[in-house]
């Protein structure tokens, strides 16, 4: 693959006269279906009043192709590839000429100037579409096409197949089709029935082979079996040029030169004002087509394309056919898996294909007259046909029943009412869907009391079994995604039912953790406003925990924080509970944790107080003032201690040299026992966060307890098998309540 950095190197590099021969066969093939395609949308683009402007057309259609295939063949990260004018923004082009028509006309203006205008819309397109594709590139924005919602997308596409059909139907039977009985009548007219049968028979019998096989081989064998069977029996029965089954003839080819038309002709340019629409249209279909074709083709190659590359390319190559009088055109799916299908080995197989296509030109062959109508309008049937079966059958949006219908209704307001219209309800359903579908997921992702999930402060066992009790009345929301008009009331509506539930405990603390909420918008901030003024008439307390600044920001800036208020903002969720635990615990008698409190659990945990003086003979006492280190990460695990008084906090060092705080342990708790018989490092260094009392039992004052007195030894290991299966058992409960 060439590199973007260097697209033109090693261009001939590993190129044998073989290789060289299979790449000229390759782009002659893909040229003469390229060919084809270009009459096909000359005639759809300059038909009706405006159809003596073909000839001009199919030369612009031809530049386009050899400019843009020339420079996609040149530069492509996807080579072999081939690049012109795409479907779908041809198809934007044709309502863009139809309606300058309409409307000139209406004004009394003639062919000739319809057609210079029809043009020159069609040129200020191109080089939009240029710079358009250039500056996406350029600014490397080309990720932000990825945000267009697809059934957008597929309404798009769909529009431009139905559009596609319409056109082929009218190249050949001289009306598009329509639910009204003229137009039915039209079509069924003995003049140009056999024309629109003909052309139907050809795209369904590619459509019926292609549904045997996938060979993209395929159309242009048919096309040009069609061509020879059709052009022998009709000249062969005198139906040449001239009759119903050919266009008139168009004489020889004459470039379009948008320049002197501008220099030497009389422009209307509030007529071009008037479609902007249309020719914004051009642009930003031509920009999503050629998402979908590189991201198809990337698929299909089974490699990664550059796209900002691919962007720049196109653009710089559209603006340069636009100077040169061309038509839109952009990196092709079809074409490029044609070109790799008919053997294409190199980007020169894109380049012979565009040679081919230029050349036309200045051959002079009235390519016109020697392909039907027929053909021409059966390709566009066939072309159509395919990608609305793309757009809406075989595409992500038929496994949403919801995601198809707006498709569709896209395609029906595009249909009659225009691309801008389509556009703007388009995205106006697409985010509105979004909104309805998010917003019935919730951001609720858990909701549990502290009855079973606590912080991380170990509690004298009085304590925990208060919290157990009574935990109900703590109620933690966590909470996800972004939060906003779609799902902010139903946070409310959440949280409200959650408190009037609570009939026997109720609600006093309501915490809603943010740690993953990325961010509110405002009216989310109101239903919290809302939920706070509901916990003031509850006599409730809302907590907010681990927002990040421009949540916080938000939530300060609302006033539910102010001077007098109640409310909390904490920045950890385990900050936020911990302070309504000791909240909570203020409501209840607790004994104060002292030494004398200490003496009693231990009596009541050992048997007796007989045990717990012969227990205690062996410890000894330790005061710790406020920062004080009782042992460091890493030292040898050679005691067990009691904490009697006080609080101790576990912390623990990480890699990058932060210090983080695991637990806090509080008075009647015991620190040290799991490196202690397993005989392993502390795991965690210990630091006193108040003047803490702590009993400390040696590893050699075990042994000798070991050996003196075995029955207080059994005490002590009932004691620390009692700590450990209560921490296990509400560890199990908080593990379960989480899944």
């Amino acid at each position: 693959m060439v590199s973007p950095a260097n697209p033109g190197g090693a261009l001939l590099s590993g190129a044998t006269s073989k290789n060289l021969m299979r790449d000229a066969m390759a782009g002659a093939v893909t040229a003469l279906v390229t060919i084809a395609y270009c009459i096909s949308f000359s005639a759809l683009i300059f038909q009706g009043p405006i159809s003596g402007g073909f000839a001009l057309g199919l030369s612009a259609l031809l530049v386009g192709t050899a400019v843009t295939g020339l420079i996609v063949a040149l530069t492509t990260t996807l080579a072999p590839a081939d690049a012109g004018p795409d479907t779908p923004a041809v198809a934007v082009m044709s309502v863009l000429a139809a309606s300058i028509a309409a409307s000139m006309s209406v004004a009394g203006m003639g062919p000739d100037a319809i057609i210079t205008h029809a043009l020159l819309a069609i040129s200020i397109s191109t080089a939009l579409t240029g710079l358009l594709l250039f500056g996406l590139g350029a600014m490397r924005l080309s990720v932000w096409l990825r945000f267009v919602p697809f059934p957008v997308i597929g309404g798009f596409l769909a529009a431009s197949g139905w559009l596609l059909i319409t056109g082929g139907v009218e190249v050949m039977a001289g009306v598009a089709p329509a639910l009204s009985f003229d137009a039915f009548a039209a079509m069924a007219d003995p003049a140009h029935l056999p024309q629109l049968l003909t052309g139907l028979g050809f795209a369904g019998t590619v459509l019926l082979v292609r549904h045997y096989t996938n060979s993209f081989l395929v159309l242009p064998l048919a096309f040009f079996a069609f061509l020879i069977v059709l052009d022998t029996l009709l000249l062969g029965v005198g139906l040449g040029e001239g009759s119903a089954w050919f266009l008139d003839d168009i004489g020889e080819l004459t470039l379009w030169a948008p320049i002197a038309a501008i220099a030497n002709e009389t422009i209307d340019w509030r007529v071009l004002a008037q479609h902007s629409a249309e020719i914004g249209a051009v642009c930003g279909v031509t920009a999503v087509s050629m998402l979908l074709d590189v991201s198809s083709l990337e698929v299909a190659r089974q490699k990664s394309a550059d796209l900002d590359h691919e962007l720049k390319t196109s653009g710089g190559a559209n603006i340069i056919a636009a100077v040169l009088g061309g038509v839109v055109g952009n990196l092709s799916l079809n074409g490029s898996v044609l070109i790799r299908e008919a053997g294409a080995v190199s980007r020169l197989s894109g380049l012979f294909a565009a040679l081919v296509c230029g050349s036309v030109l200045f051959v002079g062959a009235d390519l016109a007259s020697l392909i039907p109508t027929p053909l021409l309008g059966g390709l566009l049937v066939y072309i159509g046909l395919i990608i609305l079966d793309e757009a809406l059958l075989r595409s992500p949006a038929q496994r949403s029943a919801t995601d198809l219908t707006l498709a569709a209704t896209i395609m029906l307001v595009i249909v009659y009412f225009g691309y801008l219209t389509g556009v703007m309800i388009g995205v106006i359903g697409a985010s509105l869907l979004f909104a309805f579908s998010y917003s019935r997921i919730g951001v609720v992702r858990r909701h549990l009391s502290r009855a079973n999930f606590a912080s991380n402060v170990e509690r004298p066992p009085a304590e925990a079994r208060i919290l157990r009790e009574h935990g109900q009345q703590i109620q933690i929301f966590w909470l996800s995604g972004f939060i906003f008009f779609g799902s902010s009331n139903g946070l409310f509506e959440y949280v409200r039912r959650s408190i009037d539930s609570q009939t026997s405990s109720p609600t006093r603390f309501i915490i809603l953790d943010f740690t993953t909420v990325p961010g509110i918008d405002t009216s989310a901030v109101l239903s919290i406003m809302k939920l706070a003024n509901y916990c003031d008439e509850r006599g409730a307390v809302l907590v907010f925990s681990g927002p990040n600044e421009r949540i916080s920001a938000m939530i300060r800036a609302s006033g539910i924080l102010g001077r007098g208020s109640k409310h909390k903002l904490f920045a950890t969720r385990n900050d936020a509970l911990e302070w309504c635990e000791d909240k909570l615990l203020t409501r209840y008698d607790t004994t104060h944790i002292s030494e004398a409190s200490f003496a009693e659990w231990l009596s009541d945990e050992l048997g007796d107080e007989d045990d717990f003086k012969r227990l205690m003979s062996y410890f000894e006492r330790l005061e710790l003032a406020k920062g004080d280190m009782l042992f460091e990460q890493g030292d040898p695990s050679d005691s067990v201690e009691l904490v009697a008084s006080g609080c101790v906090a576990v912390t623990v060092a990480q890699p990058d040299g932060k210090i983080a705080k695991l637990r806090r342990m509080a008075g009647q708790t015991v620190i040290g026992e799991m490196g202690f018989y397993r005989g392993q490092p502390r795991a965690a260094t210990i630091l006193a966060e108040e003047p803490t009392v702590v009993y400390r039992l040696t590893r050699k004052a075990f042994l000798r307890m070991h050996k003196r007195d075995p029955e207080i030894v059994s005490s002590f290991h009932r004691l620390i098998v009692r700590v450990l299966a209560d921490r296990l058992d509400f560890a199990n409960r908080e593990v379960a309540a989480l899944l």
